[in-house]
């Protein structure tokens, strides 16, 4: 099973950067050929072009919630993700689920059959730096160790 690890978010934008940090860590970590780790700022249907030819595609990334606490790790379905941490400022920024089905229109076949996000609560994704907060950053382990665990990788 061809497996994509894809971490989002703006590394320069704080906690907005954790799927990135996640995505560096486990690039480090697994030495699996048939999972591909990378890391992505861009969103929306800019993605497609990064997880079509996956059978399997993991997604690190920010999420905002009403109820949540910051450095919360969320196990989700794009379909229960919602909107991305940040805003969507065009079109091209839909929400995943929204590129998923839009990829499957466009390349039947070729999108990823399991999609699963571990999403990070964040409240401040705004602010210009490239340091996390500390909840945030504490929960980068969790997330690394719960992908492994998905993954079965070392």
């Amino acid at each position: 099973m061809k497996t994509l690890i894809l971490g989002i978010g703006n590394s320069i934008l704080g906690d907005d950067g954790v799927g990135v940090h996640v995505a560096q860590e486990l690039a480090e970590r697994i030495t699996d050929e048939s999972i591909d780790v990378k890391d992505t700022s861009v969103g929306g249907l800019n993605l497609l072009e990064l997880i079509v030819g996956y059978d399997r595609l993991i997604v690190i990334d920010a999420i905002m919630t009403e109820d949540g606490e910051v450095g919360e790790v969320y196990r989700l379905r794009p379909e229960s993700a919602g909107e991305p941490a940040r805003s969507a400022i065009s079109s091209h920024h839909c929400n995943l689920a929204t590129t998923i089905e839009i990829g499957k229109k466009l390349f039947p076949g070729e999108m990823p059959e399991e999609i699963i996000v571990f999403a990070v609560g964040t409240q401040e994704v705004a602010k210009v730096t490239e340091e996390l907060t500390g909840k945030v950053e504490g929960a980068i382990p969790r997330v690394v160790s719960l992908i492994l665990e998905e993954t079965n990788a070392t």
